[in-house]
């Protein structure tokens, strides 16, 4: 789990995304002052961060951030990792491990839609749920997933 004393690891695996993969995490391509900005505010919040470091340099290379929303039991969920080790199941394992200490998370929305995080919730068991006319998803967890 990440605190906010990590905030400088996440800031800084942050800032490394592409202008794409950005676009992927945030819905849109932010700036750095604007990531550094956001980050700032998301390590302070309610939001819960799971990391991966690299062992070949002991910095962040994935970051899992599930922070809840006004309805109980349903959290936003925001993952990135980093280009070289995509396709490894690392960003699956950080949210498997996520939901396995986190029984409260019912329900989980990806307002961006984006298809690694549909494979990754269809392998953890989840139920994908798409919106009509938006590319938001809707996570619907099994309990079973969280034993």
């Amino acid at each position: 789990m990440l605190l906010p004393v990590h905030r400088p690891a996440v800031q800084l695996h942050l800032l490394s995304l592409s202008e794409d993969d950005r676009r992927a995490r945030f819905g849109h391509s932010l700036t750095d002052m604007a990531v550094a900005g956001w980050c700032n505010r998301a390590m302070q919040g309610d939001s819960l961060w799971w990391g991966a470091w690299a062992a070949y340099d002991g910095g962040l290379c994935a970051a899992l951030q599930l922070c809840p929303t006004v309805h109980e039991g349903v959290w936003e969920i925001g993952l990135s990792v980093a280009q070289p080790l995509r396709r490894r199941g690392l960003g699956t394992a950080l949210l498997g491990d996520a939901l396995r200490h986190l029984p409260q998370v019912r329900q989980m929305v990806c307002h961006h839609g984006h298809p690694a995080i549909v494979r990754m919730a269809l392998r953890l068991g989840c139920t994908v749920q798409t919106r009509e006319n938006s590319p938001g998803l809707r996570l619907i967890v099994s309990p079973s997933e969280q034993v």
